[in-house]
């Protein structure tokens, strides 16, 4: 078998089981598509989802057995490790997390006698071994469902044997002691906050059992950290006594998660401290004890910066029908912890098809807890990020496809004349001009109020050319540019531009040519001080046969959209990869049963463009709805690298229901069945796109 379509059989080992036969031919059986019905995971259910700001040094969430969502927080003097004064303080919810109540003390830090216990020096004379960190404070949480119960670890970088329990859902708190046992390399286990909250065992013999992800210092040594691990503490004694499990199989990792599946096989996903790379994960069939068929995640990036990893969170939902798993991480090819998503997983963390955004901006580590059932918190996520806010939704708006991107195509100049240019704007307007100065760009943004600052910030787009200019007026105030990615970041400005009516003037950036910018997704913001208008930026070196045009390069995108008989524009996994000079709007023609949602073109004077993500080619025939109006509807067909393969005839007249798409040059599907494609779609005047179709999948 050629390696292309081994590779394409390993990214979709989710959905597709190959048997080899008597006669040792390959043949494919139908995936189990259990979670293809994503209204049944949305149980119905309005999507709901807001975010709030926190006010925590770094935190831990757990849900009680009544519902009650609990909010741990550690509160302290500015520090390392935020040690030295702090106290544990909780937050309760008992309305799912509408109302909150003030903070209550849990209960303060403990010092540890660190010669008494043998885990020093830590005398001050250096990082790793300050005194603060012989002292105790916030750890992990774990709730004991039998009893009800909430445990609340005590950590350092010893495993400090100390616990705070609550038998009233989190109301009062009580210090207790417990005892650790040591693991095979003679270290104990620290479950400390980095590390998510533990699961009761549901599966099996050891059906009860209290697992809580932990991590090991050796030594108790900050200084040795590339020699620590990650393990597991379980108690059999409802958290009296807890037992270490068998180092995970790979050092140098630390803060992790951990979840039984439906077979009661335990999942674990670490975060590693010492190298580049991805999320690694382990299994365990007995419980949590020992640990089996290390692997690194071909799609979980360990979180920027790359080299050191980030804190993530992982739980499965409580359900009876299937692995579902959510995992929280800062977006993978932003510079620093930013832009904290969710990632879906319908096959218990073989794949994750599905992610979305939660909050832009600064997120770093997270946590991740899930409502009780048959208590106001039943069907809530929530998720706290040590940066500062909380989020609150639920799976009909996680599963709910966000809205596609715009992504500019390459052009020589974009204008505010140009219906998709203009992003979004504080204290600033629309203005026209009719200057003969302006007769390429006779639209602009000037101030509203000048006597305070605005911006105009654009679409996205692929950075053409290093060679920009700018077309401004500002006699009297001032311009400057900056370019930024998806997260806000700065990644270059210029000086401050004045004078007036000045068309494609130069620019010059404060940190150098932007060369290394060339080819990457980008925004432009316009910083408008006083009377300064601006009407376009434009490139030098661009083809003019790019100009609205997206192209389809190589991807990163590690999954394959399995095969399946309809693609819609709505639906989760996304279709939609991105699109330019289009809307979506909502489907009631009785004649388009089955479908909810289409893109139409927003200004007919344009070419308007629409790609998918890579598909794995279901069949020999496609067939589309569309509705090409007095326009027309075009298909063009990449290949995984990016190369086109063919385009379609072009499609015109009344609308079509399923009708079969012709290719030109007599070009034939079949050698492309079960590869992955992707899918261009150009529009024409004032049509319209819904969905495409495969009567017959490559396994029937």
């Amino acid at each position: 078998m050629k390696y292309k379509y081994l590779k394409f059989i390993s990214t979709l080992a989710a959905f597709l089981t190959i048997y080899v036969n008597s006669h040792g031919n390959e043949q494919f059986k139908k995936p189990d598509f259990s979670f293809s019905d994503i209204e049944r995971i949305k149980s119905g259910t309005e999507p709901f989802f807001e975010v709030w700001d926190e006010d925590n040094a770094y935190g831990v969430l757990d849900v009680a057995m009544d519902g009650t969502v609990l909010m741990f927080s550690l509160q302290g003097e500015p520090h390392p490790d935020k040690r030295k004064g702090s106290r544990i303080f909780v937050k309760r919810s008992e309305d799912g997390g509408s109302t909150w109540s003030e903070n209550k003390l849990v209960g303060k830090r403990i010092d540890l006698d660190w010669k008494a216990l043998g885990i020093g020096p830590y005398d001050g004379s250096g990082w790793g071994k300050d005194k603060h960190h012989a002292r105790a404070t916030l750890g992990t949480s774990i709730i004991d469902e039998s009893t009800g119960e909430i445990m609340l670890f005590m950590t350092a970088l010893y495993p400090a044997p100390y616990m705070y329990k609550s038998m009233d859902h989190g109301k009062t708190w009580k210090l207790e002691k417990i005892s650790y046992g040591k693991d095979s390399r003679g270290f104990m286990p620290i479950p400390n906050a980095a590390c998510d909250s533990g699961i009761n065992i549901k599966h099996g013999p050891h059906k009860g059992r209290l697992l809580v992800p932990s991590r090991v210092f050796p030594n108790y040594n900050k200084h040795e950290e590339a020699k620590g691990y990650t393990n597991a503490a379980y108690s059999d004694d409802h958290g009296k006594t807890w037992i270490p499990s068998e180092p995970f199989p790979l050092d140098g990792t630390g803060e992790s998660g951990l979840v039984e599946l439906s077979d009661g096989t335990i999942y674990i996903n670490s975060r590693t401290h010492t190298r580049k790379g991805n999320r690694w994960v382990a299994y365990s069939d007995d419980s949590g004890a020992t640990w089996r068929d290390l692997r690194q995640d071909d799609e979980l990036f360990d979180g920027p910066p790359d080299v050191y990893g980030c804190k993530a969170a992982l739980i499965r939902l409580d359900r009876d029908d299937g692995d579902i798993l959510l995992f929280s991480s800062p977006t993978p090819h932003i510079e620093g912890r930013k832009n904290i998503r969710v990632w879906v997983s319908f096959d218990g963390g073989k794949t994750w098809p599905h992610n979305r955004l939660i909050k832009k901006g600064p997120g770093n580590y997270t946590c991740l807890t899930q409502g009780r059932k048959g208590t106001p918190s039943e069907g809530f996520i929530y998720l706290l990020s040590w940066k500062d806010w909380m989020a609150r939704f639920n799976m009909a708006w996680l599963l709910s496809p966000p809205e596609a991107e715009t992504l500019l195509g390459k052009r020589q100049r974009y204008r505010f004349s140009d219906s998709d240019f203009y992003g979004s704007s504080k204290n600033a307007k629309k203005i026209s001009y009719e200057d003969s100065k302006l007769k390429l760009s006779s639209k602009g943004y000037a101030l509203i109020d000048e006597d305070q600052k605005g911006f105009v910030l654009s679409k996205k787009f692929f950075l053409p050319s290093s060679k920009m200019k700018i077309s401004f007026h500002a006699p009297k105030g001032k311009v400057i540019l900056e370019l930024l990615d998806e997260a806000n970041n700065r990644l270059s400005d210029t000086h401050g531009l004045t004078g007036t009516y000045q068309i494609d003037k130069d620019l010059e950036w404060q940190d150098g040519p932007i060369d290394k910018l060339v080819g990457k997704e980008v925004f432009v913001r316009f910083l408008l001080e006083g009377d300064a208008q601006v009407f376009d930026v434009s490139f030098e070196g661009v083809n003019l046969l790019s100009e609205n045009i997206t192209s389809i390069g190589p991807s990163d995108d590690q999954f394959v959209l399995p095969p399946r008989n309809d693609y819609l524009m709505d639906q989760v996994p996304a279709f939609v990869r991105s699109y330019q000079n289009l809307n979506p709007f909502s489907i009631k023609d009785a004649n388009l049963k089955g479908l909810f949602s289409g893109y139409r073109v927003e200004d007919v004077s344009k070419v308007a463009e629409l790609t998918s993500r890579k598909i794995s080619l279901p069949g020999e025939e496609m067939k589309i709805t569309c509705d090409p109006g007095n326009g027309s509807v075009k298909i063009a067909l990449y290949n995984e690298e990016g190369k086109i393969l063919a385009n379609s005839e072009t499609i015109s007249g009344n609308i079509k229901i399923r009708e079969a798409v012709k290719w030109a040059k007599d070009f034939k599907l079949a050698k492309h069945v079960s590869k992955p494609v992707s899918l261009k779609f150009e529009l024409k005047g004032n049509a319209k796109i819904y969905s495409i179709r495969f009567d017959d999948l490559f396994w029937d």
